[in-house]
This record gives C-alpha cells, sequence and structure tokens, in this order.
C-alpha cells in the first residue's frame, strides 16, 4: 500500500452524521516500506489529541465542535467568497505544522437550523487589515488558529448560503481535523522552505537550488485534476507549513480565472517557484470537450513508486508522477477517472484510464 486514503466525506455533499474512515489499498511496496512509519504518526497525533481533549475543550478536534467567529468575508463574484474564522480562544496547536504536506484534511461546519455539518478544506491563509490583502501563513505562525475557506454556493448547498449570509462577527461551530488523504510518512526529513512565495522574482531560482539540497528522501511528483473550489485541495499541500517536496503537474479548470479571484497570484507566484506546472482551461473560451482533449494530450503515463530513496536531485522539468489525485463537481471526476460512488472509489474510467492509470495509483477526492 503506498498511500493511506481515509474517506470520510464526499467534499460535494452535506453529511449529516460522522463516518469511520475507510482505506483503500495502493501499492505493496510501500506496504511494506511506509505503512508502519504512518500508524506511529497517526497515533502520536491521535493520542496527544485525546489528552488534549481532557484538558481543554477549545482546542480544536474531531471529537465535538469548536466555536469560531467569522473575522473576514470577501465576495469573488456572485458565486464564490473567501471566509476567513477565528477561534474564540487562541489555538495553542499550529494544526499547519503538525499535518504538513503528508495530510490532506478537512473541517466539518455545522449549519445548525437544518442540523448537517459540511466538510471544507481550509488553507494557510489570513486577512491583513492594514493591507487588505490575503497573506500566506509563515512558518510558526497559525494566526491564532484561524481558518480560511475558498467556498462557491451552490443552490441546493444550504451550508454555503447559509455561510454567505452570515455577517462579520457571527459565532459558528467546526470540528476537525479529517484525514481525507494520507502520504507515506517521512522520518526526520527537514522542512521545505516556503521562503520563496515572500521573495521577490529574481531570488526564487538561488532559493530553490539551496533547499534542494537539504532534503533527505528522494521527492516523488504527483498529478492534480481540479475544477471550481476543488483547487484548495491542492493549494493547502502547496502552501502548507513544509509543503509538498516534489512536483505537482496541476490541471484546473474554471469557467474563468476571475473566479479564483486572490487565489490566482498565489498560483502563479508557486509557478514562478517551480513547485507546481500548472495547466488553467477556461470553460468560457472552450467548450468542455475541447477541454478534455486538451487535458488528455498532457495527461502523464504513471511512473512506479520506488518507496523511501536517498536524495539525490529535483528535477523540475521531467515531472514523473506516482500517483493522480482528482477532485471537482461529479461530472468533472466522471470525464477525469470514472464516476465515484459516494464513500466508493469506484472503478477507474474517464481520461486516465486511457492512458494507463489505474485503481493503484488514482484516488478521486471529489
Amino acid at each position: 500500500m503506498l498511500w493511506k486514503n481515509y474517506v470520510l466525506s464526499s467534499s460535494r455533499i452535506t453529511r449529516r452524521l460522522h463516518k469511520s474512515p475507510r482505506k483503500s489499498s495502493f501499492s505493496k511496496n510501500f506496504f511494506i516500506t511506509g505503512c508502519l512509519l504512518t500508524v506511529g504518526a497517526v497515533s502520536s497525533y491521535l493520542t496527544y489529541r485525546y489528552t488534549s481533549e481532557r484538558e481543554n475543550k477549545h482546542e480544536l478536534s474531531p471529537s465535538y465542535f469548536v466555536k469560531y467567529k467569522i473575522s473576514h468575508k470577501r465576495d469573488i463574484d456572485s458565486s464564490h467568497f473567501l471566509l476567513e474564522v477565528t477561534p474564540l480562544f487562541k489555538q495553542k496547536v499550529n494544526i499547519w505544522s503538525l499535518m504538513t504536506a503528508e495530510n490532506l484534511w478537512s473541517v466539518e461546519i455545522k449549519q445548525p437550523e437544518v442540523m448537517v455539518v459540511r466538510n471544507y478544506t481550509p488553507l494557510p491563509l489570513k486577512f491583513n487589515p492594514a493591507s487588505k490583502e490575503i497573506e500566506i501563513l509563515k512558518d510558526g505562525d497559525n494566526a491564532d488558529g484561524k481558518l480560511s475557506f475558498y467556498i462557491k454556493k451552490y443552490e441546493n448547498g444550504e451550508v454555503a448560503r447559509w455561510l454567505h449570509h452570515l455577517p462579520k462577527g457571527h459565532i459558528i461551530e467546526i470540528r476537525g481535523p479529517f484525514i481525507d488523504y494520507e502520504f507515506p510518512h517521512l522520518p526526520n526529513e527537514l522542512k521545505r522552505s516556503r521562503d520563496c512565495l515572500y521573495m521577490d522574482n529574481r531570488n526564487e531560482r538561488g532559493n530553490n537550488v539551496r533547499e534542494n539540497s537539504q532534503f533527505i528522501y528522494q521527492p516523488y511528483d504527483i498529478m492534480m485534476f481540479t475544477a471550481g473550489t476543488g483547487i484548495v485541495t491542492a493549494l493547502q499541500l502547496l502552501l502548507t507549513e513544509s509543503p509538498f517536496r516534489g512536483t505537482i503537474k496541476l490541471f484546473h479548470t474554471d469557467k474563468n480565472i476571475k473566479q479564483l479571484g486572490p487565489l490566482y497570484p498565489i498560483l502563479l507566484r508557486l509557478q514562478a517557484s517551480n513547485r507546481v506546472q500548472l495547466k488553467i482551461f477556461e470553460t468560457d473560451r472552450q467548450t468542455k470537450q475541447d477541454v478534455l482533449k486538451s487535458i488528455q494530450k498532457s495527461i502523464t503515463k504513471p511512473y512506479p513508486y520506488k518507496g523511501l530513496l536517498p536524495f539525490s536531485n529535483v528535477s523540475n522539468k521531467n515531472v514523473m508522477p506516482v500517483l493522480a489525485l482528482v477532485c471537482g463537481p461529479e461530472s468533472y471526476i466522471n470525464s477525469i477517472s470514472g464516476r465515484k460512488y459516494d464513500l466508493n472509489q469506484g472503478p477507474v474510467g474517464g481520461l486516465l484510464s486511457k492512458e494507463g492509470w489505474n485503481s493503484d495509483n488514482v484516488y478521486k477526492l471529489s
């Protein structure tokens, strides 16, 4: 098993009750080399959470809801908005340094009027009232526990519509984190720097050379296919403290780039820093069929995962993906990787299956 997958809910569906995680297999190679390593990390995390829950009910936990207030809300267009929430009590645990890019995670927000919860993927961003800008959190800074979200209002989305109508200062309840996907644990690996995200362009190239030479293990690459607000899954991996060490080949589809708002310049900075190979498709400029044809032409065939190897080098030009993650609306997932049946992954189909990808190396986040 190369990856341990935790499917707690579809990120596009409201759910009423907490469901136990479901594991699915990937590669026997990692089951031998990495499974035992990840178990220790997850066990330590759960043990810590159990202990802290007994001592402090104000810390974010998957076992109970914690109160947050809306501290900032910004409309991007009539359907999309950014939301920042601040806990009523400062969080002692820096969730970003705890989870890193080894875990793709979400939280549940409760809509008390209809008694449902909805999963949202947070981003390590905060609003600066002085500059009126969205900023990326720096290492060691959890902004006292603030969480930021990029959300779309759907016609049948009770929680998103409710959140959008709430005023600044309104109290909401959140629980988590819930691990949606877990990558192999890299014992004693050094942090990957995020300095390039705050530097001017002329210094980025040199910084990449210095930081790459400090890795202990050889990074692996992945492909991600996202549509709409599904972009947050890629951004979480790329922006979190100690971000993803390999290169992400990212295919993102939107109606137009304006819907991304302030997230688009962040994506461009990530691309300039060689963290991501970015391909954006706009459906108001191309038909959906043309978008799919363009995506298929750029899909790389899967490469085998070789386990935890000593670091040798990083090539940002020759991306060799060992995994494909897919996140977006149901119709998009179906076109890229075949239908996802709620909590069941279903067989791999769509464009990925035509290029040799299968259930061993594809995961549908929805």
